[in-house]
């Protein structure tokens, strides 16, 4: 996706970078859309065919628990076409770019327009300004290769019969690429083999997740790679526990798990900034010489004079300040390395996006 990306400016309209986006995508077609080459070979590998719902939802959701995820439209909306063919070769083999000119040469010099065929690749979306809207913001992601979108392409192609233009469009299927269809905050599983999806992609979609929602994808996505050693533990974290969740429970009783959950994730957040309030003191205090020498002072009144040794010690490594500094990073790196730091970060956006507006 760097390749895509090099090529994308934040000038260009969003309807621009979606057409642009399904152009890069169909040219890496036996790569990414026959075989899977790069999707779908790890457990947690998720497909969604999105019927109904929100994007940038269902990526800040999903991306929580899965490897990578894919996201399509499953055909709905409105057909754009990219690319035209005349040719008297099935349009998913080998094309080269420069095909249209040898055929119209072609026809030109055997003079039998009629046999050759008019063949428009396209792909159909219910928002192209909102495709390219999310494929900008969702840009670290798509890079780091947790994200994709796959257009729903189709293929059409247009013959004159007695002066009449007669065609017709033929979708071009995705095999083995969509393990769900999403409407709203629901998944239907396409196919019954993926148990494991199942008992962790439901509770995602369905749990209280004010942290997340509130959060703009641009950030989450941001956050996702910045803390990615936190995010992998969180995410670690869930999968777990939203596979020992109860299949047998009821609607009522798996809604208070999923609730339980929640207040649990929320418990960690205040845990979290509680923690990152106490390394900001630290800061505070040690960022003030005057204070360093008052702690020292203190320190020895209390202690007596058997601290002054220490003390002296201290001095020659770099003081009280640097015994402070010293915790301070300690402190923030052990936050840094657990999976509630990833989500006190996406609730402190969340919180300042909020504040500005």
């Amino acid at each position: 996706m760097r390749r895509f990306y090099r090529h994308v400016s934040p000038q260009d309209p969003p309807e621009e970078v979606a057409r642009r986006y399904a152009v890069y995508f169909w040219d890496d077609y036996k790569a990414t859309l026959t075989d899977r080459a790069r999707i779908g070979t790890h457990t947690f590998d998720v497909g969604l065919g999105v019927r109904r719902g929100s994007f940038d939802v269902i990526t800040k959701r999903v991306s929580l628990i899965s490897d990578t995820l894919l996201l399509s439209d499953d055909w709905r909306g409105k057909y754009h076409e990219i690319h035209r063919y005349r040719s008297d070769k099935p349009i998913l083999g080998d094309l080269p770019t420069n095909y249209l000119g040898v055929a119209e040469a072609a026809r030109k010099r055997d003079g039998y327009a009629e046999a050759w065929d008019d063949r428009y690749v396209g792909f159909t979306t219910p928002d192209l300004a909102g495709l390219g809207t999310w494929i900008r913001d969702a840009e670290p992601l798509l890079r780091a290769g947790l994200a994709w979108y796959l257009p729903s392409y189709s293929v059409r192609t247009q013959r004159l019969e007695d002066g009449r233009a007669v065609g017709r469009a033929k979708p071009v299927k995705h095999k083995n690429a969509i393990d769900f269809l999403v409407e709203g905050r629901r998944a239907i599983e396409v196919s019954g083999d993926r148990p494991v999806k199942s008992r962790v992609v439901r509770p995602v979609l369905e749990i209280d997740l004010p942290f997340i929602d509130g959060v703009g994808l641009r950030d989450f996505s941001r956050i996702t790679v910045e803390e990615f050693g936190s995010y992998e533990r969180l995410r670690s974290h869930l999968r777990q526990t939203f596979d020992r969740l109860d299949q047998a429970h009821d609607a009522v009783q798996s809604e208070r798990e999923l609730a339980r959950i929640g207040l649990e994730i929320e418990g960690h957040i205040l845990d979290c900034r509680d923690e990152m309030a106490k390394v900001r003191s630290t800061r505070a205090v040690a960022a003030s010489g005057a204070v360093v020498g008052t702690v020292s002072a203190t320190l020895v009144a209390v202690h007596g004079p058997a601290l002054l040794p220490a003390l002296g010690i201290l001095g020659a490594t770099g003081g009280l300040w640097g015994v402070i500094q010293a915790m301070n990073q300690n402190s923030l790196h052990a936050i840094r390395r657990g999976p509630w730091y990833y989500v006190w970060a996406l609730d402190r956006a969340e919180k300042r996006r909020r504040a500005r507006g």
